[in-house]
């Protein structure tokens, strides 16, 4: 019940409908209570739910007032070879038939509240107690009673044609001892016309009426085949096995391989780390800032001293005034661009610094803060090749009518290494084994 007060506002009616099927267990319950024909009612809630969401505003309040103002009614086809009872009211049961049929309330009738209208040659008048209602009301309310009584034997006789071979008439409660017009009544009559006999029966004492020489029968054990459960393969009782956990995604940092030259020293690990966030802070948004706002800005974007953010400000700002570095960082470059893509079995998530799209190429730069620069792209730490890979097959797959290039902006240096496809691609399929990848795609 808590389960179902938090998501009735968050749900629409048939998602609630099913929430409390499926989740709860309803269907099961319902079925195992009341039996497969609970399946149509259940089925047709839900199709009210459907059909009320396709032109209201979907609430749970909304829907219960719009199924109380619906006057919904559902036939069901029930099949006559079914081995179960069927209860039914006679207008029900018009053009069926059935083995046996129990009439099990034909004692005296009490007709419910007529209204407080009655015609007489098409004019209404106010119906006053029949001590009281003069000659026009009576006559009519006489009318009305024949009508009825004529209704009633008409029902009497769908109600006594539908039994093949067994009809049995019960009743419980008062007879009628004035005009003897109660069904049972009307039955005993017919019956001991026909030359009915006494029967007694554990119920009690009764009539029967029969042709044919019932004593004479001979009881058969019942040959049909009993029901059962079939046998299921052991794979049925076995519990599935817990499946395991899904590899998450990875960074294209987190590929494997050094990050940095032999030699390299200095700064700690976490200190460098930190060193580089803060330039490339610096050089995703002063580019954005006139230079001569540089200097107090930088502490601000960085949150730092201004002599603490002095020599990060002098890197970042000789990369920034190369002229041979001018398009990296003007307004047609993306900056801080993030890139998720399916490579073999790993699913990639990174951001390159920068990237370039042009007409028919694409060129995506990182900038490394490392102190020590390779001065050749073959002598790039394998960590920064397989970045730069996975970066590569990414934009692959984003693009795959243009050329992709990649670059490593060293900072330490304000040099653009661009990085020779093969060697990109050899480091990536030592990390991924891309070449099948490749073929794959």
């Amino acid at each position: 019940l808590n389960d179902l007060r938090l998501q009735a506002d968050f749900l629409r009616p048939y998602d609630l409908i099913e929430h409390i099927l499926i989740r709860h267990n309803g269907r099961k319950r319902l079925l195992g209570r009341l039996g497969s024909e609970a399946e149509d009612g259940i089925n047709a809630l839900l199709s009210q739910a459907l059909a009320y969401e396709r032109s209201e505003v979907p609430s749970l309040t909304g829907f219960l007032v719009w199924m109380e103002t619906d006057d919904l009614e559902i036939r069901r086809q029930i099949d006559n070879a079914g081995n179960m009872i069927r209860v039914m009211t006679v207008h029900g049961a018009k053009g069926l038939e059935a083995p046996i049929v129990i009439l099990p309330d034909t004692a005296k009738r009490r007709p419910g509240q007529r209204g407080n209208l009655i015609m007489a040659d098409d004019i209404p008048l106010w119906r006053v107690r029949k001590d009281e209602a003069p000659g026009l009301i009576a006559n009519a309310a006489a009318e009305e009673d024949k009508r009825d009584e004529a209704e009633r034997l008409r029902l009497l006789y769908v109600a006594l044609t539908r039994a093949e071979k067994w009809l049995i008439v019960a009743a419980a409660g008062e007879l009628d001892d004035k005009s003897g017009n109660t069904w049972y009544q009307r039955v005993d009559t017919a019956m001991s016309a026909e030359g009915a006999v006494e029967y007694s029966s554990p119920l009690g004492e009764g009539k029967r009426l029969q042709s044919g020489d019932w004593a004479a029968l001979i009881a058969k054990p019942d040959g049909r085949a009993q029901a059962q459960a079939p046998t299921l393969p052991t794979m049925f009782h076995t519990p599935a096995p817990t499946p395991s956990p899904a590899s998450g995604p990875v960074t294209p940092s987190d590929l494997g391989g050094a990050k940095a030259l032999p030699g390299e020293a200095g700064l700690d690990e976490e200190a460098a780390k930190i060193r580089g966030t803060h330039i490339h802070l610096l050089l995703e948004i002063l580019p954005d800032i006139p230079p001569g706002d540089w200097p107090h800005k930088a502490p601000q974007i960085l949150n730092l001293a201004p002599e603490d953010t002095q020599p990060l400000l002098e890197e970042a700002q000789t990369v920034l005034m190369q002229p041979a570095l001018r398009h990296i960082f003007d307004e047609t470059a993306l900056a801080e661009v993030s890139l998720t893509a399916q490579l073999g079995g790993t699913r990639i998530h990174g951001q390159v610094d920068r990237l370039i799209v042009e007409k028919d190429r694409v060129l995506a730069v990182d900038f490394k803060t490392n102190a020590v620069v390779p001065t050749r792209p073959q002598d790039t730490p394998e960590g920064l090749l397989r970045q730069m890979a996975a970066y590569a097959r990414a934009l692959e797959q984003i693009y795959p009518d243009k050329r992709v290039d990649t670059a490593i902006l060293w900072t330490r240096t304000a040099e653009l290494m661009p990085l020779p496809h093969d060697i990109v691609t050899e480091a990536g399929n030592r990390a991924l084994n891309l070449d099948d990848v490749s073929r794959a795609t």
